[in-house]
Formats: structure tokens, C-alpha cells, sequence
């Protein structure tokens, strides 16, 4: 009988279990506790064909990263400029595939606060062939300080690292999620930060030969022969020579200009083994310089003197003994 009784009890108590169970996670379910994703959109990179950028520091202003067959192109307010594919890479990287670590808002109400309006955040947004891939709002960044125990010693080479935290809506959800990391300095830039801004990148020990081409007789060329390289019958100091084309290996642009010029009065033309030919042209004008080259065609860079016209235009006593 009691053993009956037990059976009969424990029955009961079970199926009370399950509707409190069944009962909790509907009201869960209600509050959006589950409506935390794994991953805020995953898309494969190869058919997105553009992006789309609204940085909050531009006001609503767009400028779109736009594929053009193995190249990128920047273009705004109707002009195109080369890309700098490395910077659209790693921005796509870093939002794509993008996991929450918690759900800081359920309703529109926190947008204001974790500034995700159309005003206030930094809108991205993904195309492809047939439209619309993804959209992503950024909004609102913190950074949390490493909690110490400063009853424990710290070894100076192994510092805790501070936590940063982004907030993020995506498309035309409510929702607004935590983080992790800085998206904003990979969103939320001008039309400059986007574009390429080589001037030369080369193999130093491919070059096999460079022209300098100056105002007046101050013009020399200087050549590799069997590992010695030589101007006009002289053998230059092969340290000052391996300096300088340690320094011009990979220069970019300081600053970009559209004051372009059909007129130089400074060339660099350098020669490699691969039969590649770039060639640096400048021209001086108060204090400052004007740059073209050859691997970056269209683009003109305008800066100081000693930004990069002093490390390539160098003269020919420079590399003698």
C-alpha cells in the first residue's frame, strides 16, 4: 500500500516538476532570455561585391568599398579612388561571423543608450550580386580595467588585459548586444583611411639598378654588377647602399591630394630582376612635397619633405666611402 502511495506521489510530484519547467521556459522565452545568437550573421566573403559604410563621423554620409574583379575601389561623392584591400579585409573579418557575449537590451528603449539610432551609430552594411547580405549597427564602446588582487604580486610581463566592449544591433532587430573588441576603429573612419596609400613596395634584393633623374647635373644611376653596385665607373659603400635600400623597400603616403601635376622635377626609376619597373616622381613646392607613383596609378599623395622625398631621393655623395 504505502508502496502504492509512494508510486502515486512521486508521479505527481514529477509531472508538477515538468509543467514548472514547461512554464518557466515560455516565460523565458517571452523576456527574450533565448534570444541570444551563437553568431550575429556568417557569410561566405567570395560573394559579397560591396560595402557599404556609414561612419558616425561623416553624418550619415556613405562611402562604399566596392569589389572590382581581385581589386577594391573606395568610392564618394562621386569619385573612385585604389583601396586598401588589407584594411576592407579586416574590417569584413571582424564583423562577420560576429558572436555576442551577452544581450544588453531587448526593446528600442536602449538604443539611445548604447547609441545604436541611425544618428549615432556607424551603420555597415554587405551586398551582393542579388542585394542586401547583411547590416550591422555599431553603437556605444566601453573598456573595463583588469581586476588585480593587490594582495598578489604581478609579474610585470604578464599583465591582465583590459576588456573592450562594443555594442552592436543587427539589420531591423530590436535587439542590442554586447561584444567583444573595438569595432568602432575599424568602421567609423574618413574616405582616406580606406585607400591605398603605397608609394613603393619592392624587393631590395631583386633591384638591380635605379635612375635618379634631378635638376641640373646633380642626376646619377647606380648599378649591381656581380653583387657590387657601381655609378659611372666608381664602387659606391656597399653599407650605405644596403641602409638606403633598407629604408625604401615599403613606403607609403602620408596624406592624399587632388593637386596633380604633369611636371616633375625629381625621379626615381628602379629596375629589378623580375624585369618590373617603378617609377617615384616629385616636385617641391613650399616646403612640402608632391608624389605620383607608377604602382599606385591616379593617386597623388602631398606631405613634408621628410615624410618620404628624403629617404628615395637621396644624392650620389650619400652612398659614396
Amino acid at each position: 500500500m504505502f508502496r502504492k502511495l509512494n508510486i502515486k506521489t512521486l508521479s505527481w510530484v514529477f509531472l508538477g516538476l515538468l509543467i514548472l519547467t514547461v512554464g518557466i521556459k515560455v516565460l523565458d522565452n517571452r523576456r527574450g532570455v533565448n534570444t541570444l545568437k551563437s553568431e550575429l550573421f556568417n557569410i561566405e566573403e567570395n560573394i559579397i561585391t560591396s560595402v557599404i559604410v556609414k561612419p558616425k563621423m561623416l553624418n550619415g554620409k556613405s562611402i562604399e568599398l566596392k569589389k572590382d574583379n581581385e581589386n577594391w575601389r573606395v568610392v564618394s561623392d562621386g569619385k573612385s579612388y585604389n583601396a586598401d584591400a588589407a584594411t576592407i579585409e579586416r574590417l569584413i573579418n571582424q564583423l562577420n561571423g560576429l558572436k555576442p557575449i551577452r544581450l544588453a537590451s531587448q526593446t528600442k528603449d536602449g538604443w539611445d543608450k548604447f547609441e545604436l539610432t541611425d544618428s549615432l551609430s556607424t551603420e555597415v552594411q554587405f551586398v551582393g550580386a542579388k542585394g542586401e547580405l547583411a547590416k550591422i549597427y555599431i553603437g556605444k564602446f566601453s573598456y573595463s580595467q583588469p581586476k588585480t588582487n593587490p594582495m598578489v604580486q604581478q609579474n610585470p610581463y604578464m599583465r591582465p588585459q583590459g576588456t573592450m566592449t562594443s555594442y552592436v544591433r543587427y539589420n531591423d532587430e530590436k535587439e542590442v548586444y554586447a561584444v567583444e573588441g573595438f569595432l568602432g576603429s575599424s568602421a567609423n573612419r574618413n574616405v582616406d583611411a580606406f585607400r591605398d596609400k603605397t608609394l613603393l613596395k619592392t624587393n631590395k634584393t631583386n633591384i638591380n639598378k635605379i635612375e635618379f633623374s634631378y635638376p641640373a647635373d646633380s642626376s646619377f644611376t647606380m648599378v649591381k654588377n656581380e653583387g657590387v653596385w657601381m655609378s659611372n665607373g666608381i664602387q659606391l659603400d656597399s653599407a650605405s647602399v644596403a641602409n638606403y635600400l633598407s629604408g625604401i623597400t615599403s613606403l607609403k603616403g602620408n596624406s592624399f591630394t587632388g593637386d596633380n601635376r604633369s611636371s616633375f622635377t625629381h625621379k626615381t626609376k628602379i629596375f629589378s630582376d623580375s624585369g618590373e619597373q617603378v617609377e617615384v616622381n616629385a616636385v617641391i613646392e613650399n616646403e612640402e612635397v608632391i608624389l605620383t607613383t607608377s604602382q599606385n596609378q591616379g593617386t597623388v599623395f602631398k606631405e613634408a619633405l621628410s615624410s618620404n622625398f628624403n629617404k628615395l631621393f637621396i644624392s650620389k655623395k650619400e652612398l659614396l666611402k
